[in-house]
């Protein structure tokens, strides 16, 4: 996680602390009426900032910061509080308040967005927007300039069409569903609720399928749809391509970074991570909770199993077992790659003795062949 850093006046609601240990079902040492205006890292909190630490390394950082209030896992609770019970007789003023939780990462996170202001535009239809008279377009809608809905296309309640969209025709948009700047959705597409679609990303271009008659490549119909489900999150500029026939599908909750082909067929299961520059093949299966780190290229046919990670730039040409680790092009398990990489280093020095053994076995096969011929 990127550190974070303050963040322009206006862009957090006020809350108090206790208000904040109630959102987390956590626990408070010290005073809960403290007012929180901001959320922040360490090194740029301003007063009236909440920020958090994850381990002991940035214990006194964080009650030496300008923090009004400090998230904390539970494992640093003991020294946390004899913290606290010193500062006074040290002549400093009574340190900030402590929140405890198990996950204070996870924890920072539910609080950013608890205290984000909400930064969408006005609901309602821009005058230059076009939308087909049979569309169905559900309650506080947002539809922003220039966009576009399809004959029979859906947009359920509080969905919001930035800029310059396009839902094809017959597609489904689920309620507070975000498509931001640019975005396409093609025809009969699916997408479902509380999903958000960043810049110029595409979903349900047709899928690169081709057969060979001798003597050029005939186009094979891409007939099928894609389906998105439940708040999945799709990066920018990402291509999704209908299937051949069926769906091609995104399982609830996945996550998809910028600049990743997922291509006709594939099914991602639930809570899936898509690094960037990742490239799927056709008829791929990547079973829930996978993850595949940056610049992973998956054959087509492969299957990745529950809960595997494929690091980064490997090259699946085989299916992934299920909770496996695997590195490298080809990829193998993550214990055999350190150990190629470490005999790999010493390929430079293994050569130079190779060459050395190979002249002592000629000189000696030039002794022995003397030797043969004298006797």
């Amino acid at each position: 996680m990127a550190t974070a850093t303050s963040a322009p006046s206006g862009q957090f609601r006020t809350s108090t602390v206790g208000e904040i240990a109630r959102l987390l079902n956590a626990t408070i040492v010290g005073d809960a009426s403290i007012l929180i205006t901001g959320v922040a890292g360490l090194e740029s909190a301003a007063p009236g900032s909440i920020s958090f630490i994850d381990s002991d390394k940035k214990l006194s950082d964080a009650l030496s910061s300008s923090a009004a209030a400090i998230i904390a896992p539970e494992s640093l609770r003991e020294q946390l509080e004899t913290a606290l019970e010193g500062a006074p007789k040290r002549g400093r003023k009574r340190p900030k308040p402590i929140v405890f939780t198990g996950n204070a990462r996870l924890a920072f996170a539910k609080v950013l967005e608890f205290m984000q202001l909400a930064n969408l535009p006005e609901k309602g239809i821009h005058p230059s927007a076009v939308i087909e008279p049979d569309a169905h377009i559900g309650e506080g809608v947002t539809i922003r300039e220039n966009c576009y809905v399809g004959h029979h296309a859906r947009i359920d309640d509080g969905a919001v069409l930035y800029p310059n969209v396009t839902v094809g025709d017959g597609a489904q948009i689920g309620a507070q569903t975000v498509l931001f700047a640019s975005v396409v959705i093609y025809r009969q597409v699916h997408i479902g609720k509380r999903v958000r679609v960043h810049a110029g990303t595409v979903i349900g271009s047709d899928g690169f399928g081709y057969v060979f008659d001798g003597a050029k490549h005939q186009k094979m119909p891409q007939v099928g749809t894609v389906i998105i489900e439940d708040d999945v999150e799709i990066g920018a500029n990402v291509c999704i391509d209908r299937a051949t026939m069926g769906a091609t599908r995104v399982g609830e909750g996945s996550k998809i970074d910028n600049l990743v082909q997922i291509a006709h067929n594939v099914q991602i299961g639930k809570n899936c991570i898509i690094c960037g520059h990742a490239g799927i093949s056709g008829s791929v299966i990547i079973e829930d909770n996978a993850m595949l780190a940056g610049q992973v290229g998956v054959r087509d046919h492969a299957k990745i199993g529950k809960g595997a990670i494929v690091g980064a730039q490997s090259g699946i040409m085989t299916d992934v077992a299920p909770g496996e680790f695997v590195v490298g092009a080809p990829a193998m398990p993550q214990s055999d790659f350190m150990r190629t990489q470490a005999v790999s280093r010493k390929l430079p020095d293994m050569a130079k003795q190779l060459r050395k053994l190979e002249k002592m076995v000629e000189e000696l096969s030039a002794r022995l062949e003397e030797k043969e011929r004298v006797s």
